[in-house]
């Protein structure tokens, strides 16, 4: 009886896991529809976390000081 227990205590504990992921991910996704924001870093960490758990990310070039001061003629 005690093993039932223990294994329906788990399961809940992965169904709400799971349940929790899925609405954060759900989150996400809506904001990022709504705001049009995946060709720029993620607004908040929401979606941030969204698109970590989906696998998006943005790939944008870094500029810097010393790359701005090269390319810019004098």
């Amino acid at each position: 009886m005690a093993a039932l227990i223990a294994l329906v205590a788990s399961g809940l504990f992965a169904s709400g896991a799971i349940a929790g992921i899925v609405g954060v991910v759900s989150v996400a996704i809506r904001r990022e529809e709504r705001k049009f924001t995946l060709t720029s870093h993620a607004p908040d960490n929401v979606t941030s976390t969204g698109r970590l758990l989906n696998g998006v990310y943005v790939r944008a070039p870094h500029r810097t000081a010393a790359a701005d001061r090269q390319t810019t003629p004098v």
